[in-house]
């Protein structure tokens, strides 16, 4: 076996080479009516998603700026609130309303007050 291996090289190496090497140059393929339209096509989708992701990006944060100044709307009107429900408990209040009544000279007969609640 090794002799053949041998006989080859040996063979292969005293074959002068015929031809000098030279480079051929191809002219490049020209495209087809097919793949000119597949590339157009993908370039039309590419160019449509990258505007979908802007536009959905615009219209996350108008979506977070129109939330927080909706929420900022909805604590103002809670403190509002709060503070009207602590102006009303305060003017209801027993101490008050006997202030009032004092003021404008009005007493208070017990006999006929009725407790509701009761």
């Amino acid at each position: 076996m090794a002799q053949n291996a041998y006989q080859y090289s040996t063979i292969a190496e005293s074959i002068p080479l015929a031809q000098p090497k030279t480079r051929i140059r191809y002219k490049t393929a020209r495209w087809t009516r097919k793949e000119r339209m597949m590339v157009a096509f993908v370039s039309a989708v590419v160019m449509v998603l990258m505007v979908g992701v802007v536009f959905s990006s615009m219209q996350t944060s108008a979506a977070r700026a129109n939330t927080a100044n909706m929420q900022s709307k909805t604590d103002d009107t809670k403190e509002a609130n709060n503070v009207l429900r602590s102006d009303i408990q305060r003017k209801t209040s027993k101490k008050n309303l006997d202030e009032v009544a004092k003021k404008y000279h009005m007493t208070l007969s017990d006999s006929s007050v009725r407790n509701v609640n009761q």
